[in-house]
């Protein structure tokens, strides 16, 4: 369509135009809002603009699904995903470089007032999910299958736009549970917090934090700045920063059973996935 051609030549053109300008662009998974996504990463990117003595500028993408796409296309120098994305991106050339320390972990949130204390208390429940390509409502819905709960039958699933916008679903009484993970639940502000609760359930999964990687294109020189900017960042006024706020707990080395991990997701990734027509790099 010429709607969609003429927006493609677009991004290009603002991707060539970034390149020539030395500006880094540092794309974030979008697991919350735009707005809440810059002010989570504003002490990354002021610590990397200093350091690197580049303009870094911060974008995300509409949902995971579109991010994947704008990622394969080059959109992003840097990114920072989760794991069941991984193994897609090292095959196109990414470079792993490092992974925050601290385990995602399933978590379900219901308002206070609600009885719901168990698994067992999930049937007939309104339960809110990130968008579908989204690595916690691939996780939350195998969960609930392995409890042998049907879609549509024994609860109602609800697809929204992200992790926040699901746990504010539940806020507002429209959903009843929402699946999201324990750094998004932390990261939610004490006038969410304190209509919510996390729920005392057993048996979440426990994946590997999300991982930052460089496009390989960027050349084994820049990507080393990089990546020793990274190593020292935890140390800096702005890492202590970033880490304190967001309860990542510092950065570990990306393994291979981390993209084992990622591994297991991706058959789900590819059969959920729409390729977009790539804009040209």
């Amino acid at each position: 369509m010429p709607v969609c051609r003429a927006r493609a030549d677009d991004e290009r053109e603002t991707r060539q135009a970034a390149h020539k300008e030395g500006i880094l662009r540092l794309g974030i998974v979008p697991f919350n809002s735009i707005s809440a996504l810059l002010r989570i990463h504003r002490p990354l990117r002021d610590y990397l603009a200093r350091v690197l003595k580049r303009d870094v500028r911060i974008y995300s993408s509409r949902d995971h699904e579109q991010f994947l796409n704008n990622a394969l296309d080059g959109y992003f120098d840097v990114l920072i995903t989760t794991a069941h994305f991984l193994p897609m991106l090292v095959d196109d050339g990414f470079a792993p470089l490092l992974r925050y320390r601290g385990p995602l972990e399933l978590t379900l949130v219901t308002r206070k007032d609600n009885r719901i204390e168990s698994a067992e208390d999930l049937r007939g429940q309104h339960i809110a999910l990130p968008d579908r390509l989204s690595l916690y409502h691939i996780v939350g819905m195998q969960w609930l299958d392995s409890l042998h709960l049907q879609a549509g039958k024994d609860y109602f699933p609800e697809e929204y736009p992200s992790h926040v916008a699901a746990i504010l679903a539940v806020k507002a009484g429209r959903a009843d549970i929402a699946v999201t993970a324990n750094t998004v639940w932390a990261q939610m502000g004490e006038d969410v917090r304190s209509h919510l609760r996390p729920l005392d359930t057993t048996n979440h999964s426990i994946l590997p934090a999300m991982m930052t990687l460089a496009r390989g294109d960027l050349g084994e020189t820049e990507i080393a700045r990089i990546r020793a900017a990274l190593d020292a960042f935890p140390e800096s006024p702005e890492g202590k920063q970033f880490f304190t706020a967001t309860g990542y707990g510092g950065y570990v080395e990306v393994t291979a059973d981390d993209v084992a991990a990622g591994r297991l997701y991706e058959p789900l990734v590819r059969r959920w996935w729409r390729r977009a027509p790539a804009a040209g790099r």
